[in-house]
């Protein structure tokens, strides 16, 4: 099917979409020419672009891709537009006529799942990205007991926030109120965690859920740890 490309005007409607995507997901770099990117740990570049085609009934796409300089592309996804339109007879799109666009059927369009499954798949790849299976473990920190502690406690009792005035307490007795400032400073410079208010992203849950193994101990003896993606926390690093 023949591809139309996109006007300035057209851009500017589906730049409204993708900002709010970066809301939701880290590394966002803004949008260079016709497309978005996002620059991911372990060098991975995603990149968003708005596509559609000429048929009977006009369908917009949503393209996304990942790559990285090593292993070139290697992942896709595809958001089509008629995929969260509540009519099947109506489906949304960017109406773009010389130069000039708005959106035709928006009120059919859940624009909140379509914005919701973009950010998913771009904090997929940012987990990935940083898991002890791909990258080596001296590329990403390696969190201690009572830094897993943290974020398991974030992620259950706080919905995922990472509100210094409300973990203190609880952890006061383990760690200082100025180093648990300070790791949050280092977790959101390093993108695991949102810009404020700060949030666990992906990312840091995939740390802390990955106990990595311990090295043999004198007596040959192995430590494995916890294995990977289960929630138990509680063995030492």
């Amino acid at each position: 099917m023949p591809r139309v490309y996109p006007s300035y005007d057209a851009l500017r409607l589906a730049d409204r979409v993708l900002i709010e995507v970066a809301r939701r997901a880290q590394g966002f770099e803004g949008r260079v020419g016709a497309a978005w990117y996002w620059r991911l740990p372990g060098g991975i570049l995603a990149t968003f672009w708005l596509q559609a085609t000429v048929t009977e009934e006009r369908w917009d796409v949503l393209h996304a891709e990942a790559s990285t300089m090593r292993a070139s592309s290697f992942s896709s996804a595809s958001f089509p537009f008629a995929a969260y339109a509540t009519s099947a007879t109506s489906p949304p799109y960017i109406h773009d006529l010389k130069g000039v666009a708005e959106w035709a059927n928006r009120l059919y369009l859940q624009m909140g799942h379509l914005i919701e499954d973009a950010a998913h798949w771009l904090n997929i790849l940012h987990a990935v990205a940083i898991a002890p299976a791909i990258n080596p473990a001296a590329a990403f920190p390696a969190l201690s007991h009572l830094e897993r502690r943290i974020v398991a406690y974030a992620l259950d009792e706080l919905d995922g926030y990472f509100t210094i005035k409300t973990l203190y307490p609880v952890f006061r007795g383990e760690i200082s109120r100025a180093r648990l400032s300070q790791l949050a400073r280092e977790w959101e410079a390093a993108e695991l965690l949102t810009e404020r208010p700060r949030r666990v992203t992906y990312a840091l849950q995939a740390l802390a859920e990955n106990v990595r193994p311990r090295l043999c101990d004198q007596s040959g003896g192995h430590d494995t740890g916890t294995q990977p993606g289960t929630r138990s926390i509680g063995a030492e690093r």
